[in-house]
């Protein structure tokens, strides 16, 4: 292996590309650089919405929530971010996100901590997993990943585990690329 070329949205110009012109350091650097950026920041999203008043709510667990997707290709999930639109006067939304490998087979948690908001945390609140020097925020609990490698036709889906009194709106959003 060697260094890699920094990551970059670099455009490629006529004049370096045009038949016969001589190839340059230059065009093969924007090239590299592009592909790179391609690599380090291009991904794709599953997004699961309980867009309703949820924290009425009679008996949780409810699962499969909002509907099930499935992986079309071997993937890496590289960030989940929950949130909670409209809190609710008490209590506190839990959220899971689980796999099954197989079609009717049994599903198990992506984490081995869930995401948490409690009614505490207020009116549009997030929380996520992305790493880095990331705080969560106050009546927040982030998600700690186990699982982030995901097989081709892995179906995902989401499972509402606890509900807040009254809250309304929420959410998982799951960041993931090919691998």
């Amino acid at each position: 292996m060697g260094t890699l070329i920094t990551p970059a949205r670099n455009s490629i110009y006529i004049e370096g590309s045009q038949f016969r012109s001589a190839v340059s350091e230059d065009l093969v650097q924007r090239l590299g650089s592009s592909i790179n950026f391609i690599n380090a920041y291009q991904h794709s999203e599953k997004q699961f919405f309980i867009n309703v008043p949820y924290g009425r709510v009679a008996t949780v667990p409810v699962t499969a929530v909002d509907g099930l997707a499935v992986f079309e290709f071997n993937a890496t999930i590289i960030d989940v971010w929950m949130f909670n639109i409209t809190a609710g006067s008490a209590g506190t939304t839990e959220l899971d996100l689980k796999i099954a490998t197989t079609s009717g087979g049994a599903f198990t948690s992506i984490f081995t901590t869930t995401p948490k908001i409690t009614s505490a945390a207020g009116n549009n609140a997030w929380v996520g997993a992305p790493g880095g020097a990331y705080t969560p925020p106050s009546g927040t609990t982030a998600p700690v990943l186990g699982t982030v490698n995901i097989n081709a036709y892995t179906a995902i889906r989401l499972d509402l585990l606890q509900a807040q009194t009254g809250g309304q709106n929420c959410g998982l959003i799951v960041h993931y690329r090919p691998r």
